[in-house]
Formats: structure tokens, sequence, C-alpha cells
């Protein structure tokens, strides 16, 4: 269920407030560890509103502060095979959001787990490489999108 790049939509039962969340799979290994990311749709991209842009968004010094996806941007394929995009303006920051565990321990903090879609090639590189860059992100899981760029990216 959860393979690199692909965008899912539960209810997240194990979270401080359970709601339905979507999340990103980014990291999977041949142990099947996986890494998961939560989006959020507040506010909090890190720049100004008017600055915000798809994609990577960077601080006035240059630092990768999250990834937005804006809703009239078409990221990836569902598995009926129809683009998808976010209903909403959705981020994507770096400091909190990740789960990782095994794939059916994964499984068991969700009700009502779907995939919605599998995210286009360089849109799921794009994200790899702004978590990787952002000073934000926890340095635990810097080895993870190494390994993903250094995969891809040869």
């Amino acid at each position: 269920m959860f393979e690199p790049g692909s965008v899912t939509y539960g209810f997240a039962k194990n979270i401080s407030h359970p709601k339905d969340k979507y999340a990103i799979s980014i990291f999977r290994d041949e142990n099947v560890q996986l890494l998961i990311h939560f989006t959020t749709s507040k506010r909090r991209a890190g720049v100004p509103d008017n600055q915000v842009c798809h994609g990577i968004n960077r601080d006035m010094d240059g630092n990768v502060v999250s990834y937005v996806f804006e809703p009239d941007v078409e990221i990836g394929d569902t598995p009926e095979g129809e683009r998808f995009h976010f209903p909403v303006r959705t981020v994507m920051q770096f400091d909190y959001g990740f789960l990782r565990g095994d794939d059916l321990s994964l499984q068991r903090q969700f009700d009502n787990l779907e995939i919605k879609c599998h995210l286009d090639k360089k849109e799921y590189l794009d994200l790899v490489y702004a978590m990787y860059c952002s000073k934000r992100t926890p340095t635990e899981y810097k080895p993870y999108l190494e390994k993903v760029l250094e995969e891809n990216c040869e």
C-alpha cells in the first residue's frame, strides 16, 4: 500500500487529533521499512501567502522550508488512470508529521485507508529533494532521502 510516491488518505487514529489525513509515502526498503509523511492544509508554507508557489518554497535566506501542492496542479495518476490534484492548497512541513515502520503497523494506524494517487516521478523526486535540503527535516531521516535520490538521479 505504501509504495514510494503514493498518496494515501484515511482516518488517522493515532495522531494527537484523530481525523482524515493525506499521507505521502517517501521511502521503502527491501526489509519493508517505510517512511511516510502527513500533509496539512493549514497555512504553514513558511513564506508569506503572496510568495507561496507549487513545489519547493524557500525563506528569505534561501532555506527550504516546505513543499506546497497547489489545488490547480495535477501531480499524479489515480488508480483508475485519472489525473489527481489535491482539493485545496496542501503543505508538507518537514519539522513534523513523519511515521516510520512496516507496512502492516502503518496500515493499522488508519481506518478506511485508500490510495488516492501515485505522484509523477518528477514531483516525487522534487519533494524528496526538498525534504533532503531542508534544515527542518530531522537528521535521522536524511539517509532514507539520500538513498532515494542516489537511486533515482544517477
